[in-house]
């Protein structure tokens, strides 16, 4: 996961199998956390993450602005969110931002989850914009398998976004991890990253091999007893 975030900010599309990785996707990451700020607008940590994400397009130094802001002017607000709601009466970007979260809200009291997160894309542009960046299509499918799983969540006895968040929050707590979507074919420009196990078999053009620094482990080697598979 390092090297392929270490190439994907250099601009290099990377690719690594792997079982892990999807709840930690930015893209993922966002779209969750407007879920949670839409079922409670008194979350701390999921408002501040949508409002510094596209989404929102505000920087650190804004949001430190608007509780420095509360800070000046005495407010006793428990809850950053009250501290936006208060800001928002005297600043058009922080009113804009707001109404937009209050718009989604009305849509999720009738809309299935899988409807308000295509109403959401529809509104935002987040897919063109998340589609934009390194590894974009990847990034993408990343988005409609979120939206793939709302829609068979849609499917059982429970409903509407809280639950589906809590189903989520769930899934990441005991690390039932989906491992992100695959979009790589055979004719994909991409750094492909994998073990050597995985390679065998597979021919590339240029290969880097990583790790060489590491000596080889002979634990095996040195033990009380030491079994081979042929020779017993």
């Amino acid at each position: 996961e390092i090297f392929r975030k270490t190439l994907e900010e250099e601009g290099l599309p990377a690719y690594v199998e792997s079982r892990t990785g999807y709840f930690s996707a930015q893209e993922v990451q966002v779209l969750l956390a407007l879920l949670s700020v839409i079922d409670n607008p008194l979350q701390d940590i999921p408002l501040a993450s949508v409002m510094r994400s596209q989404l929102g397009g505000f920087s650190d130094e804004e949001l430190a602005g608007i509780r420095a802001e509360g800070k000046r002017k005495g407010w006793r607000d428990d809850y950053f969110a009250q501290n936006v709601s208060r800001y928002a009466e005297t600043d058009e970007k922080t009113a804009q931002f707001l109404h937009q979260i209050e718009d989604f809200r009305i849509h999720a009291s009738y809309l299935p989850t899988h409807e308000l997160l295509n109403y959401i894309l529809e509104q935002t542009h987040f897919d063109s914009y998340i589609r934009a960046l390194p590894a974009g299509e990847r990034r993408l499918a990343n988005v409609k398998m979120l939206l793939a799983k709302a829609r068979t969540f849609e499917k059982t006895s429970f409903r509407g976004v809280s639950h589906f968040v809590r189903y989520m929050e769930q899934l990441k707590k005991y690390e039932v991890d989906f491992g992100e979507a695959n979009v790589l074919d055979e004719g994909a420009d991409v750094v492909r990253i994998m073990t050597i196990h995985k390679s065998k078999g597979l021919e590339f053009p240029v290969v880097f091999v990583c790790g060489m620094h590491h000596k080889i482990n002979l634990q095996d080697t040195t033990g009380r007893m030491i079994i081979d598979s042929d020779l017993g």
